[in-house]
C-alpha cells in the first residue's frame, strides 16, 4: 500500500514537472494556433469570398469600426479647413485656393495633406467608400436579423415554460374573481389595448390555459423602416458628393454603357459663372444635346453708405432650353434660388466689369463686349486692384488688359465716377515701351493707340456671380430625414409590450420581460389590483 502511495506521488510530481517545463512552449503553441487560425480564416476567405465578406458585414464590431473611421474623418474636415464646392470642378481655381488659404498654414505639409484629399475630404474617396460599407453593414444586419423580427410579429410565442412564471424579473401572481379566469383576464387586457392569444393544455394536474398579450408589436417593425432610410440616407450623401467619372477614366472604357449612362446622370457639378448685364452662358459643355442656357437680364447690388458691405443682391435671370425659356426669376437672391430640371442657380456675389468697344482706322469693329474682371492684386500702399488680362482682341495678334485701382473695402458701385485703365500689346510683353496703348479712361470716354486704334469705355458696372449646382441626392435627403425621424420617434414612444399568463382553475400568473423603454410593471400592478 505504501508502493503504490509512492507511486502516485512520484507520478504526481512528474507531472507537474512536466507541465511546469512546458510552460515556455505554451506561448509559442498559442501564436502558432493564432497563426494556424489566420490561415483557415484566409483559406476560408479565398475559397468563400461572399461568406466571408457577408461575415464580415454582418459583424457589429466591424460596423462600430467603420462608424469609428467616419468620426475621425469628419473630426479631419472640421479642423483642415475645406475648399468651396464652387472650385472642386476647376483645378485651376482649386490650386489657387490651396495656395492662398493653405500654403500659409501647412507649409511644406501642404502637397502631402492635398494628396490625402484632407482639403476635399467630405468628396474623397476614402469618406465615400465607409459610407457606402456602412450602408452595406446596415443592409447585412438588417436582412440577418429580419426572420427573427418577422416571425416574433406574426409567430409570437404563446406558452413558455413554468418555471419561467416563477422566475421572471417582472411577475405577478393573484386569483381571479368570478367564474371563467380566462375570460376575465382576456377582458382586463382588452381594456388596456392589448391583442390576446391563448392555447390550452391538458397536464396531470388538469387543464391550463396560456395567454400571450401583446401592443404596439407593429412599431417592431419600424427598425426595417428606419435603417432602409438610414441606408438611403448614407447613399445620397455619396450620391451627393459624386462628381461622375473622368474624361480620360478608364471606367469609361471598361464599363458597360448603361452604367456610364447612369453615372454621368447621377453626377453633380458645381460653377461660378459671372456675368453682366446682357450676357448668357451654358450649364453643360457647348455641343451637348438640349443644352440649358442662361441670361442675365440685369442686377443690382445694394450698398449700406456707412460700412460700404453689400446689403442686398438681385439677378433678373431667364433660363432657357432649345431657346424656350423654362424658367425665371426676377429676383434671384442669396436665399432664393432657382431651380429647374434638378439645376439650381445661386446668387453668390458681384465682380467688377466694363464694357470696351475697340475699332481700327477705317471703322471695323474688332472688340465690343464686357470684360469681368475676375483677378485682383494688393499694392504695396494697400489700394486695390482689380483687373483682366491677356483678352484677345478680334483676329488680330494683340492682347488687352483692364485695371481698376481702387481704395480696399470699395465695390465698383461705390466709386464715383471711376477710372479704368485698357492697355493694348503684343501677348508676353515684358515692358510698356511694347504696349501699343496705355490709356485711362473713365466711363463714356475714348482714346487712341499708336495704330490708330479708337478704344471706347462705353460703362463700368458691377456684375452678377452666379453658382451653378447639380446635387442627385440633395432632393432625397429631407424626405428620408424626416422618414428616419418619424420611425425613430415610433420606436420610442410606442415600444412594444409583452405579456404571459398562465391560467389554472382560478389561479392567474403574469410574466414579463423587462424591454427597453417600457414600465411593465405598472400594467401587472393594475390588473392585480382590479383582481383584488
Amino acid at each position: 500500500m505504501a508502493t503504490s502511495v509512492k507511486d502516485k506521488e512520484q507520478a504526481r510530481k512528474t507531472t507537474t514537472a512536466s507541465v511546469t517545463h512546458k510552460r515556455p512552449i505554451s506561448g509559442k503553441g498559442n501564436r502558432r494556433r493564432k497563426q494556424s487560425r489566420f490561415v483557415q480564416r484566409l483559406n476560408y476567405s479565398l475559397h468563400h469570398p461572399i461568406n466571408a465578406m457577408w461575415g464580415w458585414l454582418s459583424s457589429v464590431r466591424n460596423a462600430i469600426y467603420l462608424i469609428v473611421a467616419i468620426v475621425v474623418v469628419c473630426f479631419i474636415g472640421i479642423y483642415f479647413p475645406q475648399a468651396p464646392r464652387e472650385v472642386l470642378g476647376d483645378p485651376v481655381a482649386y490650386a489657387a485656393w490651396v495656395q492662398q488659404n493653405a500654403l500659409a498654414s501647412y507649409g511644406s505639409l501642404t502637397p502631402i495633406f492635398n494628396w490625402l484629399q484632407f482639403f476635399t475630404v467630405f468628396s474623397s474617396w476614402y469618406f465615400k467608400l465607409l459610407l457606402t460599407l456602412l450602408a452595406l453593414s446596415v443592409v447585412v444586419c438588417t436582412l440577418n436579423r429580419a426572420p427573427a423580427i418577422w416571425h416574433n410579429f406574426a409567430h409570437p410565442l404563446i406558452r413558455r415554460s413554468d418555471k419561467f412564471y416563477q422566475n421572471a424579473l417582472e411577475r405577478a401572481e393573484f386569483t381571479a374573481p368570478g367564474a371563467d379566469a380566462v375570460r376575465w383576464a382576456e377582458a382586463a387586457l382588452r381594456r388596456r389595448h392589448y391583442r390576446v392569444r391563448s392555447t390550452v393544455v391538458e397536464q396531470e394536474t388538469g387543464v391550463v390555459t396560456y395567454l400571450y398579450a401583446n401592443k404596439n408589436s407593429w412599431a417592431t417593425l419600424s427598425t426595417f423602416v428606419f435603417h432602409a432610410a438610414l441606408v438611403a440616407l448614407l447613399m445620397a450623401g455619396v450620391i451627393s458628393q459624386w462628381r461622375g467619372f473622368d474624361p480620360d477614366s478608364p471606367a469609361r472604357r471598361i464599363l458597360p454603357a448603361p452604367i456610364v449612362s447612369l453615372s454621368d446622370a447621377l453626377a453633380g457639378f458645381s460653377f461660378d459663372e459671372a456675368l453682366p448685364d446682357g450676357q448668357s452662358a451654358v450649364v453643360y459643355p457647348r455641343g451637348t444635346p438640349h443644352n440649358i442656357s442662361f441670361r442675365v437680364n440685369s442686377f443690382k447690388a445694394t450698398f449700406d453708405p456707412k460700412t460700404g458691405m453689400a446689403t442686398d443682391y438681385v439677378t433678373d435671370l431667364s433660363v432657357y432650353r432649345d431657346g424656350e425659356l423654362v424658367a425665371h426669376s426676377s429676383s434671384l437672391r442669396v436665399n432664393s434660388p432657382l431651380s429647374y430640371d434638378g439645376i439650381v442657380f445661386h446668387q453668390s456675389s458681384l465682380i467688377s466689369s466694363a464694357s470696351v468697344t475697340i475699332t481700327d482706322q477705317h471703322g471695323y469693329v474688332l472688340f465690343n463686349q464686357p470684360v469681368v474682371l475676375d483677378d485682383s492684386e494688393t499694392l504695396p500702399n494697400g489700394e486695390q486692384v482689380d483687373l483682366a488680362t491677356n483678352i484677345q482682341v478680334g483676329d488680330t495678334n494683340m492682347v488687352m488688359s483692364i485695371l481698376f485701382p481702387h481704395a480696399a473695402g470699395l465695390q465698383l458701385a461705390q466709386v464715383h465716377n471711376p477710372m479704368m485703365v485698357v492697355t493694348i500689346g503684343p501677348p508676353g510683353a515684358t515692358s510698356a515701351s511694347q504696349d501699343r496703348a496705355v490709356l485711362s479712361l473713365h466711363p463714356g470716354q475714348s482714346g487712341q493707340s499708336k495704330d490708330r486704334w479708337t478704344i471706347t469705355l462705353n460703362s463700368a458696372s458691377e456684375a452678377t456671380v452666379l453658382l451653378v449646382t447639380k446635387d442627385a441626392g440633395a432632393a432625397f435627403i429631407w424626405p428620408i430625414a424626416v422618414i428616419l425621424i418619424l420611425s425613430l420617434c415610433v420606436t420610442f414612444y410606442f415600444p412594444q409590450r409583452r405579456i404571459w399568463l398562465r391560467i389554472a382553475g382560478k389561479s392567474v400568473q403574469m410574466a414579463a420581460l423587462r424591454e427597453h423603454f417600457v414600465n411593465i410593471r405598472t400594467d401587472l400592478l393594475s390588473i392585480s389590483r382590479e383582481a383584488s
